[in-house]
């Protein structure tokens, strides 16, 4: 995927670019089916993605972390079986503030773009 990177949080076209080129990617709707589904959203104040890892998915088998401007979400199902999934974002987050949930089968992972992060392990939390 070829992405602009937009060092600017506050640069909203190339930001919709971004939002439009990675939902149009073709790897991405393959990636959803071979993995596990992601989407995205935005607010004024955050980033959040939404993956959809499954009711039977509880937090000690799911891992966040990041670097630079990645998220990388891996799930670790079985001995043998893993899925990972990296989502590249437009600016770079290795100082955001960064918090996650897990309702449903669902991994909220919520990127604040003002606050500055407090701990260097992302914990998960289930609802």
């Amino acid at each position: 995927m070829n992405i602009r990177r937009c060092s600017n949080p506050l640069n909203i076209k190339g930001i919709e670019e971004w939002m439009s080129q990675f939902f149009t990617d073709p790897f991405t709707s393959l990636l959803d089916e071979e993995t596990f589904r992601i989407d995205l959203f935005e607010t004024n104040q955050e980033y959040i993605i939404e993956a959809q890892v499954g009711e039977d998915v509880c937090i000690e088998h799911v891992m966040v972390c990041t670097n630079q401007e990645r998220v990388i979400i891996n799930l670790s199902l079985e001995e043998s079986e893993s899925k990972i999934r990296e989502i590249r974002l437009p600016i770079c987050i290795h100082n955001k503030k960064i918090s996650a949930n897990l309702t449903n089968g669902i991994l909220e992972i919520i990127i604040s773009k003002t606050h500055l992060k407090t701990e260097e392990k992302i914990i998960i939390h289930q609802e």
